[in-house]
């Protein structure tokens, strides 16, 4: 990758970040929403035993762990293309950046923001409920592969939406047939590394969900430049 691609991506990425640390609205929506639903997951499970084999909690647990890190990102994730069409930078921003860079600058922004909401849930939801991990390695692989996953296929459709009427909501509804499989098998690697799954299984899914985001990761440059061009 040649300087001016680098100092292209690294712009638009600060850029990126010193946005959202002057306003912090990205990062006080994912961190309340996170904050309470893991709360009220809790108190339902309240005084019973997460780890207990055959209660089927484990399998619960893995479900809404996902359901708790899929919303926050959705909530959150499409704004860095759907805040440029509001402000009216985005056509500022063709004249200074390449649509590649535009969009590797972007993602790495909504990648890191992913796996900070991934690992606040994480540290809440083990914390709260006393879920036990049993095998760390896919709890942290399946972690890392489904939010880089998630985060190349909603930024992507949220650059595809942006120049849309009632953009924020399109950009939800058309990344749910993107999302259905990364969260199945974001669960499947959940249940094996609580115990309740089986290990073959889990790690399947994990391979499945880095695959998952090296695929997005790859056509997505590809996809925004073509919409640049539209």
């Amino acid at each position: 990758m040649s300087s001016g691609w680098k100092a292209e991506i690294l712009a638009v990425y600060r850029k990126e970040l010193q946005t959202e640390l002057r306003s912090k609205s990205g990062l006080v929506t994912a961190g309340l929403f996170s904050f309470v639903t893991v709360v009220t997951i809790s108190l339902v499970l309240f005084n019973k035993n997460v780890n207990a084999p055959g209660s089927g909690l484990q399998d619960i647990s893995a479900g809404l762990v996902w359901v708790v890190i899929l919303f926050a990102s959705i909530l959150n994730l499409p704004r860095t293309f759907l805040l440029e069409e509001e402000q009216g930078t985005a056509d500022l921003l063709r004249l200074f950046a390449r649509p590649h860079a535009v969009y590797w600058g972007k993602v790495l922004f909504n990648i890191l923001q992913v796996l900070g909401t991934a690992t606040l849930v994480s540290v809440l939801f083990l914390g709260f409920t006393g879920t036990r991990v049993s095998v760390p390695w896919i709890y942290v692989v399946s972690l890392i592969g489904g939010s880089c996953s998630m985060a190349g296929a909603v930024t992507l459709c949220g650059a595809i939406v942006a120049q849309a009427a009632n953009r924020a909501a399109l950009a939800g509804a058309i990344a749910v047939p993107l999302l259905l499989p990364l969260v199945q098998l974001g669960v499947t690697g959940m249940r094996a590394a609580f115990g309740s799954g089986l290990v073959g299984g889990g790690q399947a899914a994990a391979v499945g969900l880095v695959a998952y985001a090296a695929i997005m990761l790859a056509i997505g440059p590809w996809i925004y430049a073509a919409i640049w061009k539209t």
